[in-house]
């Protein structure tokens, strides 16, 4: 039977590893969002209500996950150091460095300069007087 990169967290039940990539995964899905969303001209797909909605409901659902995972690694250390495995810690520390590197790129865009000022296509009325 062939393995997968899920199948060595699964089937250990490594928790603490296992929060620690969602965790990473969200770190870097929000500053790419972030990025996207905040820069001088937002990106095209920020547009869409769909598009935006589902990025948050993502966000949403992964910072808890890893949340709920390291309290279950934290409610129980001795599993997590009888089922330690290093390939699965080496995806995990892939991961976290991943997003400690990439996270400040992704966000750069958001901090370099200002949104554009928006102009009304209808004008305001002049008062007369």
């Amino acid at each position: 039977m062939s393995r997968t990169a899920l199948s060595l967290f699964m089937e250990n039940g490594m928790d603490i590893i296992l929060g620690l990539c969602a965790a990473s995964v969200t770190v870097l899905m929000f500053c790419w969002a972030f990025g996207a969303h905040r820069r001088a001209v937002p990106a095209g797909w920020t547009l869409w209500p769909g598009a935006s909605m589902l990025t948050c409901v993502a966000l949403t659902m992964l910072a808890p996950l890893s949340l709920g995972l390291f309290v279950r690694a934290a409610m129980a250390p001795a599993r997590v150091v009888e089922t330690f495995n290093w390939e699965a810690a080496l995806v995990a520390v892939a991961l976290m460095a991943l997003a400690a590197i990439l996270g400040p790129v992704l966000i750069r865009p958001a901090r370099s300069g200002a949104r554009p000022t928006v102009v009304s296509a209808v004008a305001a009325p002049v008062a007369t007087a």
